[in-house]
């Protein structure tokens, strides 16, 4: 009875924001289930599973992990949780579905060597189960290294194609600039943050060929070099620049409001010149037209919206959130819609998007493997039609972030971020560890018989 009434008390401590109309009291066993089924906060679900795991409460963990798996069925790590605890519980039918659906949306965790799995090893459905994750580990695609920077303190965070030069640009959180990319990895700085542009960390970049622009997402945080606080504390913006000689216009910035920080981290400029700026900070997405500033989105029921880009034809806004895959927004009546999206598809971590006719490509960061995918969109771009991979789990694709297409048909992105290399003070862990960004290059129309996604898998089936 005494871990019963901690079962109970847990559930309504996390549950307390859900019930706030009334003093949380103890729940009756047979109202527990229920009570879990109506919780839609997956922090605390979460937060919840861990506090039922410690208790030994397995079966009302399993309850929670259900119920996190419903409410983000992109997010494979739940349903992973899920599998390992059903197979300590010797449920091994639960177990293999659980894997198998992760299997089949090209998830490739190491099974054999996870202890946990111990009590359902014993079967050839485990067998396959093992040689299919193996199989989804295995690197895959034909891309390839184009570029390494320099192994210095740059946090390169971004890039974009220059088709004026037929050139990559970089963007540099650490030194707040811009650099034109040679082809033996050489930067040639374009814009460096200085008193009259007033930059800061540059965390995405966007150029416009056609009218000679290049845009920059900058945010003040303490990874910036020339950071002070007591100025530039929570401030953010967008800046527009000469493309030709990298010259300042003019910036647009966040509002002033007390208390409130911005965290502009996403860029795209769409076929009109309209310029789209993610605040991933306030899961909000911001304009500049016609030398307007504004907001078009604020979600605030979303959290840390990541990448973003604008349709071929201008007509759609597409934007990713870290668990919860995409979403788009109709330019034309500024009403935001789901995607239809296979039930086979995960489509978490999406930290870099880029889009070509009736299509996006995005790159994926830690589902594991990390990979690229290609979805075919329908014609009114509402619904993924089909998914193809384009490249996972090679070397050097550690945590890949950021896309952009050049010219050719050539997706391009950085395969290692350096964001887990630097402390919340902003400042290298340990510079010796630094390595150079390094940058892929993928051909877009890669096409292979590979099983991955939404292809057919044995045991599996496509949809």
């Amino acid at each position: 009875m005494k871990t019963q009434r901690f079962v109970l008390a847990s559930v309504c401590l996390v549950m307390a924001s859900f019930l706030a109309a009334q003093e949380p009291k103890p729940l009756a066993p047979e109202d527990v289930a229920p009570a879990i089924a109506k919780m839609t906060d997956a922090a605390q679900l979460a937060q919840l599973a861990l506090q039922l795991r410690q208790a030994g409460q397995a079966d009302n963990e399993a309850l929670v992990l259900e119920r996190l798996v419903t409410l983000r069925p992109h997010v494979g790590q739940y349903r992973y949780e899920l599998a390992a605890l059903y197979a300590q519980q010797d449920k091994k039918s639960a177990a293999y579905n659980a894997l198998l659906e992760l299997q089949t949306r090209g998830y490739a965790q190491d099974i054999g060597n996870d202890a946990r799995f111990a009590n359902v090893q014993n079967t050839e459905v485990w067998g396959y189960l093992v040689q299919a994750m193996d199989q989804n580990r295995a690197p895959f695609g034909d891309g390839r290294i184009a570029y390494t920077l320099p192994a210095e303190d740059l946090l390169m965070e971004s890039l974009a194609w220059d088709a004026s030069r037929k050139q990559l640009l970089v963007g540099s959180a650490r030194e707040g600039s811009v650099s034109m990319l040679g082809s033996n990895g050489r930067l040639t700085p374009l814009v460096t943050a200085n008193e009259e542009n007033g930059l800061w960390a540059v965390f995405d970049v966007a150029v416009d060929a056609d009218r000679g622009f290049l845009w920059v997402a900058s945010s003040a945080v303490p990874h910036f070099k020339n950071y002070q606080a007591e100025r530039d504390l929570g401030k953010a913006g967008i800046f527009q620049f000469n493309l030709k000689d990298g010259s300042f216009i003019k910036k647009f910035l966040s509002p002033e409001v007390p208390g409130q920080s911005f965290l502009m981290t996403g860029l795209s400029v769409g076929p009109d010149g309209a310029v789209y700026a993610l605040d991933g900070l306030n899961n909000a997405i911001y304009q500049v037209r016609d030398d307007s500033f504004r907001r078009i989105l604020h979600a605030p029921h979303l959290s840390s919206l990541l990448a973003i880009t604008v349709s071929s034809d201008g007509k759609v806004l597409y934007f990713s959130e870290i668990e919860r895959g995409l979403f788009g927004l109709d330019l034309a009546t500024g009403k935001p819609f789901d995607l239809a999206v296979p039930a086979k598809l995960a489509l978490s971590s999406i930290g870099g998007m880029a889009a070509r006719k009736g299509e996006l490509l995005i790159v994926q960061s830690a589902l594991p493997p990390s990979r690229v995918m290609r979805l075919s969109l329908s014609e009114d771009g509402r619904t993924i039609a089909n998914a193809k991979p384009l490249e996972a789990g090679k070397e050097g694709m550690s945590f890949p972030i950021g896309a952009t297409l050049d010219d050719k048909g050539t997706l391009y992105f950085i395969g290692n971020s350096q964001k887990d290399q630097y402390d919340r003070f902003g400042l290298p862990r340990n510079r010796e560890k630094l390595q150079g960004a390094k940058i892929f290059a993928v051909q877009a129309d890669f096409d292979s018989d590979t099983p991955m996604s939404l292809q057919p898998t044995a045991g599996g089936s496509s949809q």
